[in-house]
């Protein structure tokens, strides 16, 4: 999938940006793959996700309303919830055969006059052709970063909000007249305590559901939303593809003898090999051109495995090399590393 995108021109592509939380605006995909493509967002009280994308592409976006805009006779809309936020959006994309619903973050039970807009809007396609895509899970770090919780009360509170969101967007299916739905934008990974001994929220989350079925499919890669069937096999995860593009290309460039291991940790160390060890979020800054390497070999933000010899000659080749990564993260984008063999 990513390297489809990546092959696509950008200015034939029409992007719309649903709110500012950064799980859905990557700045920096946008800034070195999407900078050329048209972006549409909600036309907010405020302006602020509106100039953050002009900084970003040089360009104003159109912002949307509940007012219908025609791209290629396709229309576009925007919803807001007033009873939860005024910083997010519900999405409509409808076509002459087809309706998307792309809910994102607005989970909470609709008031009737969204819900008589929507359907509004809605109409003119056919019921089975309407696709309702909303989040389930939870984007936040609560209970789980609350240290004051004990585990049993952690755990309780995760079900009851897995029961609150089902409730939610279950009813808010019926009330759109849909008898199935998508969940998605729930993959969230956070830097769990280390006192968590679950998995992932996101693991969790589709526990629930294998315990609690419903009239909602969980997105994966490769779906088939008209079928609710793969289309594909998953493919590999973007982080675990783009780390292991960028390990591939550190043992090209330092050709050995002892090959080099890039670690979250979940990742068992492998003796035998240098093994450079971060967290999540500080490997995806490195993969964002925000840091070099050298925020773990130097700056003490992860941890560097060795074996039982002296690895100094590796050390000097993988500092050299952090720079030349990242000024070619800056000028080619996620290129430089799909394109590493």
């Amino acid at each position: 999938m990513i390297e489809k995108l990546l092959s696509l021109p950008a200015d034939k592509l029409n992007v719309i940006i649903s709110h500012g939380h950064d799980d859905h605006l990557d700045e920096f995909f946008i800034q070195q793959h999407l900078a050329d493509a048209t972006f549409f967002v909600p036309k907010f009280k405020t302006n602020g996700l509106s100039k953050r994308i002009e900084r970003l592409t040089g360009r104003y976006p159109v912002e949307l309303t509940e007012e219908a805009h025609y791209v290629d006779g396709v229309e576009l809309r925007c919803f807001i919830n007033p009873d939860f936020t005024e910083y997010d959006s519900i999405v409509t994309v409808v076509s002459e055969t087809d309706a998307v619903i792309h809910a994102n973050d607005n989970w909470h039970e609709y008031p009737f006059a969204l819900t008589d807009a929507l359907n509004e809007c809605l109409s003119a396609v056919p019921v089975e052709s309407r696709y309702f895509f909303i989040q389930f899970g939870i984007a936040d770090s609560f209970p789980v970063n609350y240290p004051s919780f004990d585990k049993q009360s952690a755990d309780e509170m995760i079900e009851s909000r897995f029961k609150s969101y089902q409730a939610a967007t279950t009813a808010n299916l019926k009330h759109l007249g849909l008898d199935k739905g998508f969940y998605y934008a729930n993959q969230s990974l956070y830097q769990y305590p280390a006192s968590w001994d679950r998995g992932s929220l996101y693991d969790l989350a589709q526990d629930f559901l294998r315990r609690n079925p419903g009239p909602f499919t969980q997105c994966v890669s490769g779906i088939d939303i008209k079928t609710s069937q793969l289309h594909d096999s998953p493919g590999e995860e973007l982080f675990d593809l783009l780390l292991g593009q960028l390990e591939r290309f550190l043992n090209k460039a330092v050709g050995g003898p002892v090959p080099v291991r890039l670690l979250t940790a979940s990742d068992e160390y492998e003796s035998g090999t240098v093994g450079y060890e971060a967290s999540r979020h500080v490997w995806s800054r490195i993969l964002n051109a925000e840091l070099t390497l050298e925020a773990i070999i130097i700056g003490g933000m992860g941890l560097v495995h060795r074996p039982d010899q002296n690895i100094s000659s590796i050390h000097a080749k993988v500092s050299k090399l952090a720079y030349l990564i990242q000024s070619k993260l800056i000028s080619n984008g996620l290129n430089f590393l799909m394109e590493s063999k």
